[in-house]
């Protein structure tokens, strides 16, 4: 790809890193939120995003180290598993992992379109949603960092104009009284799990630095509006759906849009597609230039290893859209908070004579390392708790 297909706008790059956590999450946080109190999702989200934001911009000075911009997976073997032979097969062993985890990733939201499109078309089996799911996300990632930037740009925003008429719209409707605390430990650490998951978009941030290496100071103010834009749409369509939904569903604007009419569905319906999209080709970009780092294989070769797998786990229907976004996420979430911290570390003795364009400081220290660490791993808890 030549350096135009690849050159991104703050707000593209940004976009990017909104996109990598904002379908899967935003879609199944209202229905846990349900379960919970709205002082419960508030501290929750803020806690969440605080944490998310310390263990993002680690990965961002990191990345911001290298002389070119490279995925989390070969920055593990570079810094934390060194050169060795067992560090070349643990590196391996996390590329397996991380295969493993956006396959089933992509393929919630594969399974998550089809189930919108069968809703708005009843005539519509959901395999042939999915292949048209399939053909839609995969394409633009075939595109390249710009199509897929340009792509996220305009969904981010057609999102929120959308969510805007919602809310202002539900107005005119009842609502549903909500408690202002649940008292349930169980119920809040699984929303906790969720919540950090829709704010969870490591795997983004090389692919946003890579798109402003026309700027890289740019790369900080880049994540941490993707991390915002993810919790103000978390937390608007969590209140709203939770108002007025009867009953809230696991994809959130189904129950939203069915409390306040027809055509509210359909924008909803959507709404919802536009975001597991965004998240689709996210990850789905992040896989393969993954793919394309460790095995030198093509960009096109290293798409189709990307997307076909997970197109065939949702065809086959291994899973249910909720729990492909809870245990996906639960199943990265330690393994990255205990490896990016150690990462950063290593990183400052061995390039501490390299200024990078952005750095922490004292705030990538070892006693935030730690409780970043513990963050996630209450995030992965969270994400095992069964909330039926």
């Amino acid at each position: 790809m030549n350096e135009n297909s690849r050159r991104l706008s703050l707000f593209e790059a940004a976009a990017v890193v909104a996109g990598l956590g904002f379908g899967g999450g935003v879609m199944a946080v209202p229905y846990l939120a349900s379960l919970n109190g709205i002082m419960d999702l508030i501290i929750i989200a803020l806690v969440a995003y605080a944490f998310s934001l310390l263990l993002h911009l680690m990965v961002v000075e990191v990345v911001l180290r290298e002389d070119k911009p490279q995925q989390l997976v070969e920055l593990f073997g570079k810094y934390v598993f060194k050169k060795t032979w067992w560090g070349k097969a643990l590196t391996w062993l996390i590329f397996a992992l991380v295969l493993v985890t956006f396959y089933a990733l992509l393929a919630g939201y594969i399974v998550g379109c089809a189930e919108l499109l069968s809703n708005l078309f009843p005539a519509l089996p959901l395999w042939a949603g999915e292949v048209i799911t399939y053909v839609i996300a995969a394409g633009i990632v075939l595109a390249g960092l710009k199509a897929v930037g340009v792509s996220e740009k305009w969904s981010i925003i057609s999102i929120a104009i959308v969510l805007l008429v919602l809310s202002i719209i539900s107005f005119a409707y009842p609502f549903n009284i909500l408690p202002l605390w649940s008292g349930d430990a169980a119920k809040i650490l699984a929303l906790y799990g969720m919540v950090m998951f829709c704010l969870t978009c490591l795997f983004s941030v090389p692919q946003a630095a890579e798109g402003l290496s026309w700027n890289k100071k740019l790369v900080p103010g880049a994540v941490v509006l993707g991390i915002t834009i993810n919790l103000i749409f978390t937390l608007v369509i969590s209140f709203m759906a939770s108002l007025v939904s009867k009953p809230v569903t696991e994809v959130a604007i189904i129950g939203w849009g069915n409390a306040v009419g027809t055509w509210a569905l359909i924008l909803g319906s959507v709404f919802a597609f536009l975001g597991l999209l965004t998240s689709y080709w996210s990850i789905g970009y992040a896989l393969a230039v993954v793919i394309v780092e460790r095995l030198r294989w093509g960009y096109r070769l290293s798409w189709l290893a990307a997307t076909v797998p997970g197109f065939l786990m949702a065809i086959f229907g291994l899973a249910g859209f909720l729990e492909y976004m809870r245990y996906a996420g639960g199943a990265m979430a330690v393994l990255m908070a205990l490896l990016i911290p150690p990462a950063l570390l290593i990183s400052r003795k061995e390039n501490a004579n390299i200024m990078p364009a952005f750095s922490m400081g004292k705030w990538g220290n070892i006693f935030i390392c730690v409780l970043v660490f513990i963050a996630y791993l209450l995030m992965a808890v969270g994400s095992l708790i069964p909330v039926n």
